[in-house]
């Protein structure tokens, strides 16, 4: 009997103990949980209409888009540091530039580089605005 309870013991407790890790895991996955699919299918829907993509080129820049957003979430998870984020995506975003050479056509790329990174690019402002200089 006392051999009984000792085995039932131990069992309860490695059950109780397998329960937290796994509570301690589903935390960690719902941080770094993949962004939704509306807003991957949107941004890529997006870009075919603008660059004029096939349907091979959809399927591959999909994917790519998806990694993009994901690792960005990744990014603003882990880096607090203003400056560190800032790096992290901006080598990021040279990775998905890359990546988009390898997908799109020469034209598409021009496309697209006029089309969405417009925006990402400051513009420079002359030395004597606002009258300092």
């Amino acid at each position: 009997m006392k051999a009984l309870f000792s085995t039932l013991l131990l069992i309860v407790a490695l059950a109780g103990s397998a329960a937290a890790q796994m509570k301690d895991w589903h935390a960690e996955r719902a941080v770094s949980s993949a962004p939704p699919a509306e807003l991957i299918d949107a941004l890529t829907r997006q870009m075919a209409e603008k660059l004029h993509l096939n349907e091979g080129q959809y399927i591959r820049l999909r994917a790519v888009n998806e990694i993009k957003l994901t690792a960005i979430d990744e990014i603003e998870w882990q880096y607090q540091d203003l400056a560190k984020r800032n790096a992290k995506v901006s080598e990021l975003e040279s990775q998905y530039e890359a990546e988009c050479s390898r997908i799109l056509t020469p034209s598409q790329l021009s496309l697209y580089h006029t089309e969405f990174l417009h925006d990402a690019v400051p513009a420079k402002t002359a030395s004597k605005e606002n009258g300092v200089g």
